[in-house]
């Protein structure tokens, strides 16, 4: 029974690790974390580059003293994050790849339709 269970667990948790990577043409792996220059390496230039700015709102907490007293301040503040998504033509026996980067780090691999190549 527990080997049934477990069978189902990876079964059901396939799908969702569906975007987290890809292989590129060499047949190497990219994966969500990996640095732009590791993208570059593994997989070669990208068949596009859309670059962009989003502004974004992070709160930062910290402790401060007023006179003898400690409190906690929560603080927003917009900050400008680079996006890049590079997009990886396959060819028509496979999915396009959108590779999107955040300062420089994969946060989500997206496919698309078959390729054109």
């Amino acid at each position: 029974m527990r080997i049934v269970l477990a069978l189902l667990l990876v079964t059901l948790a396939g799908p969702a690790l569906a975007d987290d990577g890809f292989r590129c043409r060499t047949g190497r792996l990219v994966s969500v974390g990996d640095h732009m220059s590791e993208v570059r390496n593994r997989c070669g230039d990208p068949d596009a580059v859309v670059e962009r700015t989003e502004r974004r709102w992070v709160k930062h907490k910290f402790t401060r003293r007023v006179g003898n007293v400690e409190e906690s301040v929560i603080e927003e503040q917009e900050i400008e994050i680079p996006i890049s998504e590079w997009t990886y033509d396959l060819g028509p026996n496979a999915f396009t790849r959108y590779v999107i980067f955040e300062s420089g780090a994969v946060v989500n691999v997206a496919t698309g339709e078959y390729g054109r190549r």
